[in-house]
């Protein structure tokens, strides 16, 4: 069985065993996810719709629903007092990701505790990171009495503990629901300021907020950058930036031509992700770990508690973007992993290798007219008329044809080391480089304008060849 939430904002495919109470995660194509199997202690037998299945045992059940689009509910219901207060399930891909406790100060209580799950390192490209979010379990009894329970992730288990004394006071079945979810928001929009012990709502107040991402392509054009706004006070007008990593912190700035944020909320302007442009004003190689966030005079930020975030003071009302990011010190950073991203498009490369048995063993300027079909490791399928040049290394059979419609000028060179150029124009340059040689004699040429028949010539390759080529 398998469902997807979250069809608008990063996908999250939720696939359910067939015959076994297990139940995966998966968001992105790079990484396989995170798979939790329940204890397997005895058989199940399972039944359900596109909605809600569940995996019947003697002792234990496991039962799956989906609330909506955001969010679905494992259950696993104690059919009878339970040898132990822990229900652990192991999960298959844990190293990959990071599980933050959220603190036990949050206002809603099915927030303490609960655990934001979040890539090791995210890729630029792949949103905020965030996998899911497992939610304070609640334990419910069979007269409707409800406890509370606590999570803890111990290596690579999931374990979920229950009061040992209200389960030996509960009336069974007694259910063990911890709510999923999978939206990629933050879960938070309060904090305990550390030096005041007030407890407020978050905001990035003349300030330039950033967290840590990897990028996995060369990054020079234009990007866009997303934020999500659900508070009514817009007066803030954040903008996107980046900044290099140097030791773990940032350092100089690479954006440029950042855009603004509407992060109004109101007037027909539900919450939501918001989006502006900017661009990088330098090369950054792919590989390469940046740091990006937002500037602003006045925003609340959705966020989960977590990761490292540098927040420092910068008034950017009038004055541009400092290139250098203000830190007062490394030492000093919070907790938030902000929810915001940016997308972009890589520069594409195309490298081709390819190998020819053809041997040019002179050095001749020929006037002809033909046409050439070329079928190589490569797979690819080359046509060339009119005007074009390159050079390049091939292992393949050259088949002519004449036409007196077409022109084509060759010019071939060769020496010891086995180096051709070719030169071509058709409104624009092609260039490839070659290794190659070619054995073409008169009498070949010759019988060949007289038979008006294709001829095939075939060459035997002596070396290993690489092409090397690039298109302009």
């Amino acid at each position: 069985m398998k469902f997807q939430q979250c069809a608008n904002d990063f996908p999250c495919a939720v696939e359910l065993g067939k015959k076994f109470p297990s139940w995966s995660l998966r968001r992105w194509k790079s990484d396989r996810g995170l798979r939790f199997i329940p204890p397997y202690d005895e058989g199940f037998t399972a039944r359900g719709d596109s909605r809600r299945l569940v995996y019947k045992g003697r002792g234990r059940s496991h039962r799956f629903t989906i609330l909506g689009d955001e969010a679905f509910e494992y259950d696993c219901v104690l059919e009878r007092e339970p040898e132990s207060n822990v229900i652990s399930l192991l999960m298959e891909g844990a190293e990959n990701f990071d599980f933050f406790r959220q603190p036990d100060f949050t206002k809603e209580p099915f927030l303490k505790g609960s655990i934001a799950v979040y890539k090791k390192q995210t890729l630029v490209g792949e949103g905020t990171g965030k996998l899911c979010h497992i939610y304070r379990p609640l334990a419910i009894d069979a007269r409707q009495r409800r406890c509370w329970g606590e999570l803890a992730v111990v290596e690579n288990r999931l374990c979920i503990s229950v009061p040992e004394k209200w389960l030996g006071e509960a009336s069974y079945p007694v259910v063990v629901d911890p709510v999923i979810g999978t939206s990629t928001v933050g879960s938070q929009t309060h904090w305990r300021d550390p030096d005041s012990g007030i407890f407020d709502r978050l905001f990035i107040e003349a300030s330039i907020a950033v967290n840590r991402f990897h990028l996995p392509h060369d990054f020079s054009g234009p990007a866009t950058a997303f934020v999500y706004a659900y508070h009514a006070g817009h007066e803030g007008r954040p903008r996107p930036v980046i900044y290099s990593d140097s030791g773990n912190t940032p350092l100089a700035r690479r954006s440029a031509m950042e855009g603004e944020f509407d992060v109004e909320v109101g007037s027909g302007k539900p919450a939501g992700w918001r989006q502006t442009t900017f661009s990088a004003n330098t090369g950054i190689p792919g590989g390469s770990d940046i740091w990006f966030g937002i500037s602003c005079l006045w925003f609340h930020p959705r966020f989960d508690f977590g990761a490292k975030c540098y927040r420092e003071p910068w008034d950017h009302l009038g004055n541009k973007l400092p290139d250098t990011y203000p830190l007062w010190s490394a030492n000093w950073f919070y907790d938030f992993r902000l929810s915001m991203y940016f997308t972009y498009s890589p520069a594409q490369n195309y490298v081709r290798v390819l190998t020819q048995g053809v041997n040019l063993s002179d050095s001749r300027r020929l006037a002809v007219k033909f046409k050439r079909s070329t079928a190589d490791t490569a797979g690819v399928t080359l046509r060339i008329s009119r005007f074009q040049t390159f050079f390049r290394n091939l292992t393949e059979y050259i088949k002519v044809v004449p036409d007196k419609r077409e022109s084509l000028s060759v010019l071939r060179k060769c020496s010891d080391t086995v180096q051709a150029e070719g030169k071509a124009s058709r409104g624009f340059l092609f260039f490839i480089r070659v290794a190659t040689s070619v054995l073409v004699r008169d009498y070949f040429l010759s019988r060949f304008l007289r038979a008006r028949k294709d001829i095939v010539l075939k060459s035997c390759i002596s070396r290993e060849i690489t092409l090397e080529s690039r298109i302009v």
